[in-house]
């Protein structure tokens, strides 16, 4: 045929020769955006076949509490966590005669149960994704991606849970404490006022006393079992040889010992029907610094499975995974929570002027 019979060829000869849809032109020139990308692809590709490499990447995220997570709750829904009190001693008496006086022993009582209960699904359209993809490969892969994801916000939702529960003043010996760096001249000033408050209270937690818990029982925390939560920008700035020293660690063991956060506000979805646009926001209190036993975590995995139903109509499989947990916090373990008073840029400039 000669070279001027190809030239002449129209559109609908094309699309007939190459088997495309009839309607393949019209989409080409109205359909805009993703639809626009993917059709021209069906199109192009039965020409030149333009892309080489795909690569699947996703978020990664590791829970920093799941440590903290004990014995898995197989059977009911309910922990009972009991605490005996030490006895109260009282001086010998040689001329006692009743020894069956009745001293009932103080127990404390805490009970938690399954407060967390969260599935997530995906639908894999494996004939849909098998179009996209170019080889067995990145067929596979983009599969395992999507169905990873699902592992990855099961820790982001367990991390954001523990955070919320931490939220709590009624949590701690006495509420959300408020240390005092309003007289401080510089910033240096205020991060050595917020690191000896954070040795201070490690401290005190090793002496035995009645006044580091919410239930006021007599208590002692080892360094060893002392976790610090602390904003990260705070972090950055105090003296982590000085606490390591305190807590007779090295810097690398104290670390391990210190979780950072980005704050101990929860972000809370506010779209409805009311206000499909509105933002996002922060809930709680500002809590600058927990300082605590581990001891008083109580989390406890009750539910974890996976499962998948194929629909052979809409050629597509749905996948489940299940995640219920019992999330609480016992009261009787020494803990405390800060916050940090600043001094004002004003009050800071002008102490600096008169000196």
């Amino acid at each position: 045929m000669p070279d001027t019979a190809i030239t002449n060829l129209s559109n609908s000869e094309i699309v007939k020769a190459l088997g495309l849809p009839k309607d393949i032109i019209t989409k080409l020139q109205t359909e805009q955006g993703d639809s626009f990308s993917a059709t021209a692809n069906q199109f192009i590709s039965a020409l030149v076949n333009k892309i080489v490499y795909s690569k699947v990447e996703r978020m990664e995220f590791s829970n920093p509490f799941k440590k903290f997570e004990s014995f898995p709750v197989r059977y009911g829904d309910t922990i009972e966590n009991i605490f005996t009190e030490c006895p109260v001693g009282y001086t010998y008496d040689k001329d006692a005669a009743d020894p069956f006086t009745k001293v009932v022993p103080s127990v404390k009582v805490l009970y938690a149960s399954i407060n967390f209960e969260m599935q997530y699904c995906n639908t894999i359209q494996d004939t849909l994704l098998r179009r996209a993809a170019l080889n067995e490969f990145g067929f596979m892969q983009l599969i395992e991606s999507i169905l990873a994801n699902m592992g990855t916000r099961k820790s982001v939702d367990e991390y954001t849970a523990v955070l919320n529960m931490l939220n709590n003043a009624d949590l701690y010996a006495d509420g959300i404490e408020e240390v005092d760096a309003s007289g401080a001249l510089s910033d240096s000033e205020v991060y050595k006022t917020v690191t000896q408050k954070i040795v201070d209270t490690v401290t005190d937690f090793a002496i035995p006393c009645a006044s580091n818990n919410k239930l006021k029982v007599l208590n002692v925390t080892n360094k060893k079992d002392v976790l610090l939560i602390i904003k990260q920008p705070l972090l950055n700035h105090i003296n982590l040889d000085y606490l390591a020293g305190v807590f007779n660690l090295s810097k690398v063991d104290l670390i391990g010992q210190i979780i950072a956060v980005r704050s101990f506000k929860v972000v809370q979805d506010n779209v409805d029907s009311t206000h499909p646009s509105a933002d996002p926001t922060a809930v709680g209190e500002d809590i600058d610094f927990v300082i605590m036993d581990t001891k008083c975590f109580d989390i406890h995995s009750a539910l974890e499975d996976s499962g998948m139903i194929y629909n052979p109509k809409g050629k597509y499989t749905n996948h489940f995974t299940n995640n219920w947990k019992i999330i609480s916090f016992k009261y009787f373990h020494n803990a405390r929570a800060f916050k940090v008073k600043l001094p004002t840029p004003a009050a800071q400039a002008s102490e600096q002027v008169g000196d």
